[in-house]
């Protein structure tokens, strides 16, 4: 097969096999694959490395030694060492040769895999279905192996396999599953096609993904910092019929837990990023908040909710912001763990 062939087809299968759209990954997997073909001088890898070209060119007969199990063994073996900076670039290493020598196995001559055995391995069994170097069938070959490529790398630039999945049928648990997968990592943005669950009126529209609640729900934002329940459960603000996830910039997350200990509420928090994307979770008791009251909407999720006790009040905190904890609550000691997640992009 041509030279080309080879790295494309290394590409193709390297994508698919690592799921990656890296371009350093798929071009040392591409580089890796022309190394079978060092058994010849007449060969671009073999002009490279011509004194081992030479070596092999005399002592092996062309798609012997070189495009085997062994071989390729032996490759895996001496690169392992590349492991410790990347695995990714050592199984690239080792995919691109595996896939360099097997693409010449649909030659008419195929190659011996399983050397030192002198049997070759040549697919199809049917001789007219080998491909020759150069010929019309290797170049139609060729395209498919590059839609092949393109769709592969396509796929994994946009978020996956997964992804691409959860994109065609729109399914909000598809949604969960993505959101888990990735939300620590990029900025994810929801398009929603559903109904307000109290006014029953159709929604459509984007909207940013704060975390997963359930199997079938996510917590979501509007454009104004508003928080709604979207999915399919009874306490969903949003009734979703379908849920498309986009990836958007690349975030960095940080959590940091928090210890209350009658502290000051307001005190506590000022030390808190003030970002629009910091969220907080966890419970707290309120000292002497037996007259407390918070407003909840119904139309909207409520991050923070209130459950009255003896002298005390206990407050159950979903996703809050710094701010709306520190407007409704500043003025009271609390007690308690709690969790602060930010993103930063």
């Amino acid at each position: 097969m041509m030279s080309i062939t080879h790295a494309v087809a290394a590409v193709a299968m390297t994508s698919l096999t690592l799921g990656t759209a890296d371009p350093i990954i798929l071009g040392i997997s591409a580089i890796s694959s022309q190394l079978p073909d060092a058994d010849t001088s007449k060969s671009v890898p073999g002009r490279i490395l011509f004194p081992l070209s030479h070596y092999l060119e005399k002592r092996y007969p062309h798609r012997s030694i070189s495009h085997s199990f062994l071989a390729w063994a032996v490759i895996s073996a001496v690169t392992i060492p590349i492991s410790f900076v990347s695995h990714q670039y050592w199984l690239a290493i080792s995919l691109g040769y595996l896939f360099g020598f097997i693409s010449d196995c649909f030659t008419k001559s195929g190659v011996t895999a399983f050397y030192p055995s002198k049997a070759r391995l040549v697919i199809p069994g049917n001789p007219r279905l080998r491909l020759s170097t150069g010929s019309g069938a290797e170049y139609f070959i060729l395209i498919i192996l590059v839609a092949i490529a393109i769709t592969s790398i396509n796929i994994s630039s946009s978020g996956g396999i997964l992804k691409a999945f959860n994109q065609v049928l729109a399914m909000p648990s598809g949604a969960v599953e993505v959101t888990n997968e990735e939300i620590n990592n990029y900025l994810i943005v929801a398009h929603i096609k559903g109904r307000n669950a109290l006014t029953q009126e159709s929604i459509e529209g984007d909207y940013e993904v704060v975390k997963s609640l359930t199997q079938t729900d996510l917590l979501v934002k509007d454009n104004q910092g508003r928080l709604y329940r979207a999915g399919s459960s009874q306490e969903c603000q949003i009734a979703t019929n379908q849920v498309r996830i986009y990836r958007g910039a690349r975030v960095r997350a940080v959590a940091q837990e928090i210890q209350l200990e009658s502290d000051d509420i307001s005190t506590a928090f000022a030390v808190l990023p003030l970002s629009p994307r910091t969220y907080i979770s966890g419970v707290i008791t309120l000292e002497d908040a037996e007259d407390l009251a918070i407003a909840t909407r119904p139309d909207r999720f409520n991050a923070l909710t209130l459950q009255p006790g003896a002298g005390v009040a206990i407050i159950h905190l979903e996703s809050a912001s710094p701010q709306e904890i520190i407007s409704k609550l500043g003025d009271y000691f609390a007690t308690g763990t709690l969790i602060v997640r930010s993103i930063y992009v």
